[in-house]
């Protein structure tokens, strides 16, 4: 007797909900990445995903908060990654090395949510004055605090670890610009940041 394929779960409204708003999140994000934050219109994004205009509008208020929610998702993918790294039973100076590796992996093999973020980090910047400072000093707490403890093992050497922190973001926010565009020879990349850095900040070591 065939007893055929048990119909699919339907699903509840709060579960299409999100699941709406993710694939609207994930179609913004593709066109953020493609064509810009402002050259994008909210009905373009629902249009891209598949929806009636009314979709968009019905989960997001607005341009801002959907760019906000294509910020959440990103760092949201890439963050734990980066906070399992810091948090490692390791030399900071491998814990830097690391840090730096993973993200420019991680920009590397999804460079199209990379270049959304980026996108979305240009667009607040010209909206919003302050946006790029308070963006810098929330990014950079855990670098500094990796530096910190660096210094107080002995490991690196003493150096004004804000400073530090905001040179390393400074230049990964750049390469992962450079690896949006082309993948090729990542983690090259990768290992001649890893070492400029390890190499700026250890201690040396006197006979």
């Amino acid at each position: 007797m065939n007893q055929g394929t048990a119909p699919a779960a339907r699903l509840t409204r709060k579960e299409s909900q999100a699941a709406t708003r993710q694939r609207l999140i994930g179609s913004a994000i593709e066109l953020f990445a493609r064509d810009g934050v402002a050259a994008t219109s909210l009905n373009a994004v629902a249009e891209h995903a598949g929806f009636s205009r009314g979709a968009v509008h019905g989960n997001f208020s607005g341009k801002d908060e959907l760019a906000a929610a294509v910020t959440e998702s990103v760092t949201g993918a890439l963050a734990p990654e980066l906070q399992r790294v810091l948090s490692a039973p390791e030399p900071a100076g491998d814990r830097l090395a690391a840090y730096i590796r993973t993200f420019l992996e991680y920009c590397a093999q999804q460079p199209e949510a990379a270049a959304a973020l980026i996108a979305v980090v240009e667009h607040a910047g010209r909206q919003q004055p302050r946006y790029y400072s308070d963006r810098a000093a929330a990014s950079i707490g855990d670098l500094v605090a990796l530096f910190e403890e660096g210094q107080e093992t002995g490991e690196m050497r003493v150096f004004d670890t804000r400073t530090m922190a905001f040179a390393v973001r400074t230049v990964l926010d750049g390469a992962a610009l450079r690896l949006t565009a082309d993948q090729a020879g990542a983690a090259e990349l990768a290992d001649e940041i890893a070492a400029m850095f390890i190499a700026a900040t250890r201690k040396e070591v006197t006979a």
